[in-house]
């Protein structure tokens, strides 16, 4: 029996192998360095007119803003104005004979305002040496009879009572002279206001430069040069037929 169990155990021994636990690790696979390959895609459009069109139009809405300042029409009507305004100025330079429009430019100083006559007195004629000036409120009679006196029309009012009596003086060589002379101040006033509108014209014409062809330009600028000597020589012609209508 037991040789029988020795027997077995050497057939074991000999046929049969321990368990054996076996330990896989992965090496890691070395790789060969390789350069990058850069792959570029270039998309091609076609070229666009956006830029140039908003450009244009930026342009457009610039040139309908702007707004052009000479206007010929009204540039010649401010030269009728002023000769207008003259004319009706020199037809109350009259010497030697009582008339209301002789004192239409009178200016009353009441506080810090100037009124004309007509609107705080009535004037009438009371004979051909004599006007008479009825004040509305009694307070401004000495302001209106100061206001006479200062017109520069060679005239010296007597207030009596609630009235103001103008004596019109008969016509002296001095008198002439002196009428004559406030003629001439006056035409000299009319003249620098011309020359003043000659001034503002050009300085327009200047602006419209910008979006006007030159030689339209000049051509305007011609035109307010002839204007200006056209009405200056209206007021020449005025006042030397008002000094004349002094003098005789």
């Amino acid at each position: 029996m037991s040789s029988r169990l020795l027997k077995l155990a050497v057939i074991n021994q000999r046929f049969l192998k321990p368990a054996v636990t076996v330990t896989s690790r992965v090496s890691p696979i070395k790789t060969a360095w390789q350069r990058p390959v850069l792959i570029t895609t270039t998309r091609f459009y076609a070229k666009s007119n956006k830029k140039k069109n908003t450009s244009v139009e930026s342009q457009i809405e610039k040139d309908e803003e702007f707004f052009f300042q000479f206007d010929e029409d009204k540039f010649q009507e401010r030269f009728d104005q002023s000769i207008s305004q003259l004319k009706e100025h020199l037809s109350t330079m009259r010497i030697g004979r009582a008339t209301p429009s002789l004192l239409d430019n009178v200016r009353i100083r009441i506080e810090h305002s100037h009124y004309p006559i007509k609107d705080l007195a009535q004037i009438t004629v009371r004979d051909p040496q004599t006007l008479i000036v009825t004040v509305h409120d009694s307070d401004y009679i000495s302001a209106v009879d100061k206001s006479i006196r200062e017109a520069g029309l060679n005239l010296n009012p007597i207030m009596e009572n609630k009235i103001i009596k103008i004596p019109v003086p008969k016509p002296t060589k001095e008198s002439r002279d002196k009428l004559a002379k406030l003629v001439n101040t006056t035409g000299e006033q009319t003249k620098h206001k011309i020359r003043s509108f000659r001034q503002d014209g050009l300085k327009q014409l200047k602006h419209d430069a910008k979006h006007s062809p030159a030689d339209n330009i000049k051509k305007l600028e011609k035109s307010v040069q002839n204007l200006t000597d056209k009405y200056n020589k209206m007021v020449d012609e005025l006042l030397k037929s008002k000094v004349k209508e002094i003098q005789s």
